[in-house]
């Protein structure tokens, strides 16, 4: 299996649900733990879904993702800063001889 995202309200037997997710370093999706260790449990299929949401989007919001790098240089910056250091240098000017 591939990493995949996942989130999905599961209708128990007693007729409430659990909030399962799969997030990408998981392998098999878990139910949102409650207080305790134990599952968290939801009235209704909405409920569980609202919750569902909010859980993946705050995973998804709350780590850096492919590489970003929030409080330094942006990423045209830097290449232009390399370029600029590189022409000034005459580098570019001795290779071309």
């Amino acid at each position: 299996m591939t990493n995949r995202y996942a989130a999905y309200p599961h209708k128990l037997p007693s007729g409430r649900y659990w909030a399962m997710t799969r997030l990408c370093r998981d392998a098999h999706p878990s139910p949102i733990m409650d207080a305790g260790g134990k599952p968290k449990m939801f009235g209704s299929k909405g409920e569980a879904a609202e919750e569902c949401l909010k859980h993946i989007l705050a995973f998804m919001n709350g780590r850096e993702i492919r590489g970003e790098v929030f409080d330094g240089p942006s990423v045209k910056e830097a290449k232009f800063a390399m370029a600029d250091k590189l022409f000034r240098n005459g580098a570019m000017m001795e290779a071309g001889r």
